[in-house]
C-alpha cells in the first residue's frame, strides 16, 4: 500500500489546474467535477454548440398527446439481423458505471460483452465516491450510516427515491472501493480521499467560513491518483476508465464500440433475454444474454423534448455541457418493453455560468473560466425584476434550484460593491480554480469584455439591469438594512457574508445556472432491477447510473459529494453481483 500524499493544491494556479485539464479536454473539465454517473463514451462539444439529438428510435407519432419517445418502434425482425451472440452477460454502455461492471463479471468468469454507442470508453471523471472504505478510516474519516440515510433523504427531496437505496450504497461502497483499490495498487495507482486534502471548488460550502449549516455535508470523494500522489489537480491524472476498459479485457470481456444498443428483448414468459445494437456498419446485431442484461447507457439530456418531460424546469438552462450521445437510450429501451419510469428528473448542475445582458453565453472568455469574478461568491443575488432569491452561502449546486424554479428565465443577477475585499471573510472563498478567478483583476476585464457591469450609483445598476424599480430599491434597502443589523431574517445567510452594499463603484453580473447530466430513470429495487409499473421486476433486466432511477428527488444533493459517479458504479458493480449470485450486504429485501 503507498503513502498517501497530502496536497496543497488550493493556492494551485490556474495555469497549472488546466496543464492537466486539457489532457481530458476543456469540456471535459465541466464534466469532471460534475461527479455525474453518465454514460457511454463521451463525445463533448461546447456548450453553445450543443444541439437537441435526433429521434433515437420511436418514429411513430404518439397518441393521447404523449410525447413520441414514449412510442415503441416496431420490433426488428430477424431477417435484418446479421449476427447473432450469445453470452452469459450484456452490458449496454462502456461509461464509468458500465466498466466496472464489466471488470467483475469477467474476473468471475462469466462471458461479458459490452455494446458501446460511442468510438471508445467513456471519459474519465472526478472521483469515485463510498464510506467508510480501507483508505478512508485508516485516516480516521468515518461516516455515520443513519446521519448520512436521514440526511440525504432530506437533502434531495427524496419522494421517489428509496432511503434503503441510501443504505444499500453506504454498506456496499466501502467493499467496492477495498476491490478497486486493489485493482489500481497492482496497476501502480493509489486511491485518495477528498477529505484529506485541501482541494475543493468554488462555493462548495465545505470548511469554508460563513459556509451555510443548513445540511451537514458528507465529502465522500475519492480521487485516481499516481504512485507519488499526483492527480488532475497536479496537471497529472489517471486515465481512470482507460485502466478500467484495460483490466477487463484483461480478464476476457469483449468490448463492441460504434454499436449503439437499439432494442431490449423480452419473451413470452416476461424476461428480458437480451439487447439488438447495431455495428459500425449499421446492421443489426442480435446478443442474446443468458443470465442479464444491464444497462448503463447514461442520462438523458441530450434529448431536449425527453429531458423537460420529466422536469420543465431544465429547459431554462442555458449552458449544456453534456455528453451528446446520451439521449435516453436505455431509458427508452426499458420503457418500451414495460418498465417503469421516475417521475421526474433532477440535474448535475453549475450555478453560475456567466451570460450576457440578453441571456446569451459570453464569447468573451477564454476557454478556462465560465464564472464570472466575485458574481459567484455570497453577494447579494436578485431574480429579473429585482427580487432576493436564495440564502446566497448555500453550497455548490444549491444556488441553481431556486434560479430555475422561481424565476421566468432561469437566470439572476448577483450586485456587490467595491470594497468586497475588505469586507469579505479572509480564506472565506476560493480565489482560483477553473471555474473562476475571484480578484479584482478578473472583474476588471469582466467588465471590459461585458460580462459584468459597473455603475457609480445604484440608480443606475437598477435601470442598467431592467429592474422593476419599486421592487429592487425595497429588496435593496431591506438587504442593507439586514447587514447592518448583523441578522438576516429573511434568509438567515450567515452574518460573515452580510455586508452593505455602500461603496461606490457599484456591480452587477447575470448567471445562469449550467448542467452536465440529469439524473432520473428506471425504477428499480434494492438488487438494481428494474421495475414494471405494478412495481414487479422484469427478469434478467438491471440498470444503473444515470439510467436507473429510484434513487434521487427533484434536486441533486449538493453536499453529498460525488453521489452520482459513487453510488452509479457501485450499484453497477451490485446488479453484476446479483447476476451471478454473488454475496453482497442487504440493506432491504
Amino acid at each position: 500500500m503507498h503513502d498517501h500524499t497530502h496536497l496543497h493544491v488550493q493556492g494551485l494556479s490556474r495555469r497549472g489546474f488546466l496543464t492537466g485539464a486539457a489532457m481530458v479536454g476543456a469540456g471535459a473539465a465541466l464534466g469532471l467535477a460534475g461527479c455525474s454517473g453518465a454514460s457511454e463514451g463521451e463525445t463533448k462539444v461546447p456548450a453553445e454548440e450543443a444541439k437537441p439529438a435526433p429521434d433515437s428510435g420511436a418514429t411513430t407519432p404518439a397518441t393521447s398527446g404523449q410525447p413520441a419517445f414514449l412510442t415503441p418502434p416496431d420490433p426488428i425482425p430477424d431477417s435484418e439481423i446479421v449476427e447473432t451472440v450469445d453470452c452469459d452477460i450484456v452490458i449496454c454502455g462502456a461509461g464509468i458505471c458500465g466498466l466496472p461492471a464489466a471488470m467483475l463479471a469477467a474476473e468471475n468468469g462469466a462471458n461479458v460483452h459490452v455494446v458501446e454507442k460511442g468510438s471508445t470508453y467513456g471519459l474519465f471523471r472526478l472521483c469515485t465516491a463510498g464510506f467508510n472504505s480501507d483508505v478512508q478510516t485508516k485516516l480516521g474519516l468515518t461516516t455515520d450510516r443513519k446521519e448520512f440515510i436521514t440526511s440525504t433523504w432530506a437533502i434531495t427531496n427524496g419522494v421517489q427515491g428509496r432511503m434503503s437505496s441510501y443504505g444499500l450504497w453506504f454498506d456496499n461502497s466501502g467493499p467496492y472501493v477495498n476491490w478497486l483499490e486493489g485493482i489500481f495498487n497492482d496497476k501502480g495507482y493509489q486511491l485518495i480521499p477528498a477529505a484529506s486534502l485541501d482541494y475543493k471548488i468554488t462555493n462548495d460550502g465545505v470548511d469554508m467560513p460563513g459556509a451555510s449549516p443548513l445540511w451537514q455535508a458528507f465529502a465522500q470523494m475519492i480521487f485516481f491518483a499516481q504512485e507519488d500522489g499526483g492527480f488532475f489537480a497536479t496537471g497529472d491524472p489517471v486515465d481512470w476508465t482507460g485502466v478500467m476498459e484495460a483490466y477487463a479485457t484483461e480478464k476476457g470481456a469483449t468490448f463492441h464500440y460504434n454499436a449503439p444498443a437499439v432494442q431490449l428483448l423480452r419473451d413470452d414468459s416476461g424476461r428480458c433475454t437480451g439487447v439488438i445494437a447495431k455495428n459500425e456498419s449499421d446492421e443489426y446485431v442480435k446478443y442474446n444474454a443468458s443470465k442479464g442484461v444491464l444497462l448503463t447507457t447514461g442520462d438523458m439530456a441530450a434529448d431536449r423534448e425527453m429531458m423537460a418531460h420529466y422536469n420543465v424546469s431544465l429547459s431554462k438552462i442555458v449552458r449544456y455541457n453534456i455528453n451528446t450521445n446520451d439521449t435516453g437510450d436505455g431509458q427508452k429501451m426499458g420503457m418500451w418493453i414495460g418498465a417503469d419510469m421516475d417521475e421526474f428528473a433532477c440535474g448535475d448542475l453549475w450555478p453560475f455560468a456567466a451570460v450576457m445582458m440578453d441571456g446569451t453565453l459570453p464569447t468573451t472568455f477564454d476557454g478556462t473560466h465560465f464564472y464570472a469574478g466575485v458574481a459567484n461568491l455570497p453577494v447579494l443575488m436578485v431574480d429579473g425584476a429585482g427580487r432576493r432569491l436564495m440564502a446566497e452561502n448555500l453550497p455548490f449546486q444549491s444556488p441553481s434550484i431556486p434560479k430555475l424554479t422561481c424565476t421566468p428565465d432561469g437566470c439572476a443577477w448577483s450586485i456587490w460593491d467595491s470594497a468586497w475585499k475588505e469586507k469579505f471573510p479572509e480564506g472565506g472563498y476560493m480565489v482560483e480554480d477553473y471555474t473562476a478567478s475571484n480578484t479584482q483583476e478578473e472583474v476588471d476585464k469582466n467588465v471590459e469584455n461585458g460580462i459584468t457591469f459597473k455603475f457609480d450609483t445604484i440608480e443606475e445598476l437598477c435601470e442598467h439591469c431592467g429592474f422593476d424599480k419599486d421592487i429592487f430599491m425595497a429588496t435593496f434597502t431591506r438587504y442593507n438594512e439586514l447587514c447592518e443589523a448583523g441578522e438576516d431574517l429573511d434568509f438567515y445567510k450567515d452574518p460573515l457574508w452580510m455586508n452593505p452594499i455602500d461603496t461606490p463603484p457599484f456591480y452587477a453580473s447575470k448567471h445562469c445556472s449550467s448542467m452536465t447530466s440529469t439524473r432520473g430513470g428506471l425504477k428499480n429495487d434494492e438488487r438494481c432491477r428494474v421495475l414494471d409499473k405494478e412495481g414487479r421486476p422484469i427478469p434478467g433486466l438491471y440498470a444503473a447510473g444515470n439510467t436507473a432511477g429510484s434513487f434521487y428527488g427533484n434536486v441533486y444533493p449538493p453536499n453529498v459529494m460525488g453521489s452520482g459517479i459513487g453510488h452509479g458504479q457501485c450499484f453497477a458493480w451490485l446488479a453484476v453481483k446479483d447476476i451471478l449470485g454473488l454475496d453482497y450486504i442487504h440493506a432491504n429485501i
